[in-house]
């Protein structure tokens, strides 16, 4: 089997600039990332706040780079869409898929599914209106998991690049299992590249899935792969490391990671905010993790966190388990 296109998916307040950047330097696999979604806005300027995590100045990364718009706002859309066009996004992704009830309950993200006249009216705008290709994130519904599945032949009539589609429905979050029956379905009806997202979680897990669905060629990485940092590698068979390796390799991404933050973050508050997000996820890849992160969730001073924890963590030689 030719190695698969995997995307590294939009994580909001984790995968953004900074993480992307110390990623791709430490570790390989990801062809693509869909950057975290930005509301979209009348965009006056391409040096808007807004797009500030998207300058091209401020992504030195050899994964391609898709942003994402969140919006139900034709002309606010196609505003921001023309500013990255113009910063060198040729592809730009709607997303129908954020599950957060807040943002459901405004019709944005998958909130919007319930309403498909409204996404076609708003589609049927943008597709002439915009010089960037289109792509959407979508969920099968935000209540109703065949939402999505009663749009996608309106849908197969518009020149979409892809649909990125994770099975579940809004009201789901990211519990319950995923439904590949749907999933099924959405595959054998979209005239649209599909590509799948939903619970990558090793390299079984992929096989499983590529052999269920073996004309899928895109495939998207969602919490595993921060984790996991390794699961991409894995999953593409570029490098076998031993537990060791991975260890060493983890504390050099870890601390690369923190310096790069330490220059963009604004105090140290902010700053022991984003690496205890990251720890939430990281310490599942330790034996012991969850003793690990009650003491991390209770640090408040970056010192106590670099001498007491880390530092007395990663010296005592932990068990990498992933």
């Amino acid at each position: 089997m030719n190695k698969p296109n995997l995307y590294m998916a939009p994580l909001q307040g984790i995968t953004n600039c900074d993480y992307r950047n110390v990623y791709s330097r430490m570790f390989a696999g990801y062809d693509f990332a869909v950057a975290p979604f930005i509301r979209s806005c009348v965009v006056t300027s391409n040096t808007c706040t807004a797009l500030r995590d998207l300058f091209p100045e401020r992504n030195d990364t050899k994964i391609g780079l898709i942003p994402q718009i969140l919006s139900n706002t034709p002309s606010d859309f196609i505003s921001m869409a023309k500013a990255l066009y113009d910063l060198g996004y040729k592809t730009v992704n709607l997303n129908l898929g954020c599950p957060i009830k807040h943002i459901r309950s405004k019709r944005r993200g998958a909130g919007l599914l319930p309403y498909p006249s409204e996404i076609l009216g708003m589609l049927h705008k943008i597709i002439p209106a915009i010089p960037n290709q289109l792509s959407i994130k979508v969920r099968l519904g935000s209540e109703n998991s065949r939402e999505f599945i009663e749009l996608l032949s309106f849908l197969n009539d518009l020149p979409l690049k892809d649909i990125i589609v994770h099975p579940r429905i809004g009201s789901q979050m990211y519990e319950g299992e995923v439904d590949l029956d749907a999933f099924a379905e959405v595959l054998s009806l979209s005239k649209h590249p599909v590509i799948y997202n939903g619970d990558i979680d090793s390299p079984e897990t992929f096989k499983r899935l590529a052999s269920r669905f073996p004309d899928i060629t895109g495939w998207m990485i969602g919490r595993s792969g921060i984790t996991n940092p390794f699961l991409p590698e894995q999953i593409k068979n570029l490098r076998s490391d031993t537990a060791q390796e991975k260890l060493k390799r983890f504390i050099s991404f870890h601390d690369e990671i923190l310096t790069a933050y330490q220059k963009t973050l604004s105090g140290p508050g902010h700053l022991m905010d984003k690496m205890k997000e990251l720890w939430r996820y990281w310490a599942k890849s330790f034996k012991g993790g969850n003793k690990l992160f009650k003491a991390i969730s209770k640090t408040r001073h970056l010192n106590n966190y670099l001498i007491i924890i880390v530092n007395k963590f990663f010296n005592s030689n932990p068990d990498y388990i992933n």
